[in-house]
């Protein structure tokens, strides 16, 4: 016997021309209650979940979670896709720009490399929002200059231009201005989006007890593991893509029930946006024609060819569009580069048993968060094989919710819903089908964890009112301590998002395995030793730099970011052997990036000029050494060269100096010197 929430009067049935709501989850009337107690409860639940009250509730609600945001910086992917990002930064001028580039491009532009990350990333709705927060912000046409952070162009250092208050007057001034606003916007989204999420749901899923509604909105508000989606403006992509996947599930119900051109056309209008937020949209071909399918009980599928058309139509104008920006993306950096490919040292059967058990860290998540962080990546979780008992209780999770899933299509049950939910959105990001450059993120199962508190308010539901035979309100009491230890777990986490410096220092102490967490705190330390106020402790800060940019090292020693950062923090204490050591297995790792090759002409002129002191001092071995450091660093500088000729000359050996001598004529054939000095050979 299929269970209901609340059955449907006479009075209220609905018309027989309108599909009706099928296996929608009721109460039936509490043993031991008296009537005076049922209405009673009945009218408080009434006010709660009606009206302005509950958006009320929720605007409230997430401002007191996310409030210590607001004075945020930046942090994490925030400096690249936003900061420094050259499109973002012409504001709205740049939006045409944004709609033709991958969301990296201006990353990869500025490194002069190729995108790192196969298939690309398309998605330009959130970079718009972006840079119409720059014109407000303040426009930057032709990106960040040296002089940026003088507002009023007097070429003086004043207080109100030291934005980050770190006593210097630099690019970071200029990428700190306007993130307070940022924040304020991507709570609002939030907020936004947990309104549009009750009203869909107490609308339609749990219309006959809109409480349900507003638990799993609450609960989905406060949950822990959203503050990465949140307090990491980047990733504003995650709270428009749902929000919008949302509207367009409302929309398309209104449309199934009043068969209205402007609501099909807005409905399609949001899942058009939806898709241009992340690829996540795709996901809705699925779950909106299994939703109509378990909601409606006589639902044909003939009745709305026009919502099936339209969906279609949508996605192909959209995937034409990715597809002319992405073209010629996939490429093999991201399979060579372990920080893209966390799998890349592990065997066939260590990845299909560690990608298995990764479900298992996201299901403990998303039911207590106690333990979290930015980076799930190389070496933070251990290679798993199928003998480890943490593999088949995974297996066995994934087999339940397979099981449940298959079960409600059959039976035409609305959990159906909140199943796919969960389910197809894990099948994105579990790097099964494709690899996805990540172990495993928070952000990424924003939009499962949907399908989760869905399951669980009604799991509880089921079981204190069916089970127990409580009254439905009881859920109201027991969830109150939950949502506390959430809230208390949000705010305390969103205060390690106020900028990298504290992110890494936060993260790495949880999970000191981490090659990123490591690479990424020595290079915040090194510039926390740059700063003015940090002179005292100058050498201090570099060593703690060092030491875990060496761990980063042992980790993955061809890191490359990790390599450019240790030369430059060993430059600084004075060791240029050490700099260009990590320098020249940089340059190996990526030979166009422009920065290390400048790191390295800084080298060889050091070694170059070392090389002539002890020339002129007559210390022709130490002068040798050098100039030989010299050419391996630049091999096509004929000064070094001349010296090395010079040096094998004043030895005896006219065999080694001509040779010298005849390499440098090869990049300066009209050096004087040079011809001079192969005269002189008999």
């Amino acid at each position: 016997m299929q269970e209901h929430f609340l059955s449907m009067s006479k009075k209220n049935k609905p018309a027989a021309n309108h599909p009706l709501p099928h296996n929608i989850p009721t109460d039936e009337k509490l043993q031991g209650q008296t009537e005076s107690t049922v209405q009673e409860n009945s009218s408080f639940v009434s006010k709660l979940t009606t009206g302005w009250i509950p958006y009320l509730i929720f605007t409230l609600f997430g401002l007191a979670l996310y409030a210590n945001t607001f004075h945020h910086e930046f942090a994490l992917d925030d400096e690249i896709i936003i900061c420094e990002n050259i499109y973002v930064l012409k504001g709205i001028d740049g939006i045409g720009e944004i709609m033709q580039h991958d969301i990296f491009d201006s990353y990869n532009q500025s490194l002069n490399s190729k995108s790192s990350l196969a298939g690309g990333r398309f998605r330009p709705f959130s970079l718009a929002t972006f840079a119409i927060e720059q014109e407000f912000i303040g426009t930057l046409p032709n990106g960040i200059q040296p002089d940026s952070w003088d507002l009023n162009q007097n070429k003086i250092g004043d207080a109100n231009e030291d934005i980050n208050h770190d006593g210097l007057f630099n690019s970071m001034d200029v990428k700190v201005k306007g993130m307070g606003m940022r924040h304020v916007v991507n709570v609002l989204l939030y907020i936004l989006c947990i309104s549009i999420l009750f009203r869909f749901l107490s609308t339609y899923f749990f219309k006959d007890k809109p409480l349900l509604a507003f638990l799993t909105a609450l609960l989905f508000l406060a949950h822990p593991i959203h503050t990465e989606v949140v307090a990491n403006v980047k990733s504003r992509d995650e709270i428009l893509s749902l929000m919008f996947m949302i509207l367009t599930l409302h929309l398309s119900f209104k449309y199934v029930a009043n068969k209205k051109i402007t609501t099909l056309l807005l409905g399609l209008l949001a899942y058009f946006i939806a898709l241009l937020s992340k690829e996540y949209g795709v996901t809705l071909l699925i779950i909106l024609p299994a939703a109509i399918y378990v909601y409606h009980k006589d639902f044909k599928w003939s009745s709305v060819p026009q919502l099936w058309i339209g969906l279609l139509v949508s996605f192909g104008i959209y995937y034409f569009m990715r597809s002319q920006v992405t073209l010629g993306l996939n490429s093999d950096l991201q399979d060579n580069e372990l920080m893209n490919n966390p799998y890349l040292y592990a065997s066939a059967t260590q990845a299909w048993a560690t990608k298995i058990f990764i479900h298992l860290k996201y299901f403990i998540l998303l039911l207590a968060p106690t333990t979290m962080s930015c980076d799930y990546g190389f070496d933070v979780i251990a290679f798993r094989t199928f003998s480890s008992p943490e593999v088949w209780l995974s297996i066995l999770i994934l087999l339940v919710l397979s099981a449940a899933t298959i079960y409600s299509f059959i039976k035409r049950h609305w959990l159906l819903f909140p199943l796919l939910f969960l389910g197809v959105h894990l099948i994105l990001i579990n790097n099964f089908v494709f690899n996805i450059g990540a172990t495993m993120g928070e952000r990424l199962v924003f939009h499962s964890s949907l399908g989760v508190c869905i399951l669980l308010i009604y799991g509880l539901h089921v079981l204190f009112t069916r089970t127990f035979k409580w009254p439905s309100y009881i859920l109201m009491v027991v969830l109150l301590p939950v949502l506390l230890l959430y809230s208390i777990k949000t705010i305390s986490r969103n205060a390690a998002w106020k900028n990298n410096t504290i992110l890494y220092a936060t993260d790495v102490a949880t999970y000191p395995k981490s090659t990123m967490l490591n690479a990424n705190s020595g290079r915040t330390l090194f510039d926390l030793s740059t700063l003015p106020a940090n002179a005292t402790r100058k050498a201090a800060l570099l060593d703690s730099a060092y030491f875990y940019g060496r761990r980063a090292y042992a980790l993955h020693p061809n890191f490359f970011t990790n390599l450019k950062n240790l030369g430059v923090v060993k430059v600084t204490q004075g060791d240029m052997d050490s700099a260009a050591f990590y320098w020249k297995k940089a340059i190996a790792r990526n030979p166009q990036d422009v920065t290390v090759s400048g790191y390295l002409d800084n080298a060889a002129g050091y070694y170059y000029n070392k090389g002539t002191k002890y020339f002129d001092a007559q210390k022709l071995d130490s002068a040798m050494q050098q100039f030989l450091l010299a050419n391996e660093i630049k091999p096509k500088d004929h000064r070094p060269l001349y010296f090395l000729g010079m040096i094998y000359f004043k030895q005896g050996n006219m065999t080694r100096a001509k040779e010298m001598w005849s390499k440098g004529l090869l990049s300066a054939p009209n050096d004087a010197m040079l011809q001079q000095a192969l005269r002189s050979i008999p």
